[in-house]
């Protein structure tokens, strides 16, 4: 128990000792909150915002009576702004990631100010304050599924996955495939066994269509060529036209 009173001791002098003087005095202490301005100013605002949730609490009571049900005002009022900042502290956020916290901040403290509000005035419209917690709650919804959704690494793990479906499906086709083909293989090999059997290869496919139902494919008769018949008048225009293009024409005319 000692050593752990004085390590624990030990600890603070070198936390709280900072001019490292051996000794921890009101001077140290003080010099803490310069150095940890930020954390201060993020704890001041945590602290303000919970207290101001308990006016947010109180309207949702007067409006529904039951304590329970009063919390979910503090839930779409509350619980987004600290997420906010979760989803903002996130290491590998992007662009889009911290443009929805920042969105989830403003309104988490814009709902508050307007439920604060109507707690302190005593004056607020039901309706559109219930109206306000739905669509809020649903809003939230959609925008943390947004947030994952856009996630580099969610991203590329569900593009990993879609190549290893692909591929899968894909392997999937050159079975089925090289399955058919063996199959077809297999039968056109009987075929030809069969034709060489038998030596008489139409015969053999004219009992295989009788056998399997199905009627054989018809020859197409090549048409005879018939030459064109001319009527009297036309062989008479055509010689007339003859004779005239043969007629030595006057002169001057080309």
């Amino acid at each position: 128990m000692g050593n752990i009173t004085q390590t624990l001791s030990e600890y603070v002098n070198k936390v709280l000792d900072t001019n490292k003087d051996g000794v921890v005095n009101m001077k140290d202490i003080l010099g803490l909150f310069p150095s940890n301005a930020v954390a201060i100013a993020v704890i001041f605002i945590d602290v303000v915002v919970a207290a101001a949730e308990y006016r947010v609490w109180d309207v949702g009571l007067k409006m529904t009576g039951d304590p329970l049900k009063a919390i979910g005002f503090v839930l779409v009022s509350a619980v987004p702004f600290y997420l906010g900042q979760v989803f903002w502290l996130y290491p590998v956020a992007n662009f889009f990631q911290k443009w929805i916290a920042g969105i989830m901040v403003g309104a988490s403290l814009y709902t508050s100010w307007v439920f604060g509000t109507a707690d302190l005035s005593q004056s607020f419209d039901v309706a559109a304050i219930i109206s306000t917690v739905t669509n809020l709650t649903a809003g939230y919804i959609i925008v943390a599924l947004a947030y994952v959704l856009l996630d580099d690494g969610i991203k590329a793990m569900r593009l990993k996955k879609q190549a290893e479906g692909k591929a899968k499906q894909e392997k999937e086709f050159q079975l089925i495939t090289r399955a058919v083909l063996r199959e077809l293989a297999e039968t056109q090999k009987l075929q030809n066994e069969t034709v060489k059997e038998f030596g008489d290869a139409e015969m053999v496919q004219k009992q295989l269509d009788r056998v399997a139902g199905r009627k054989g494919e018809k020859k197409q008769e090549a048409p005879q060529y018939q030459p064109q018949r001319q009527f009297a008048s036309e062989t008479q225009n055509t010689a007339k036209t003859q004779i005239d293009e043969n007629a030595p024409k006057p002169p001057g005319q080309a």
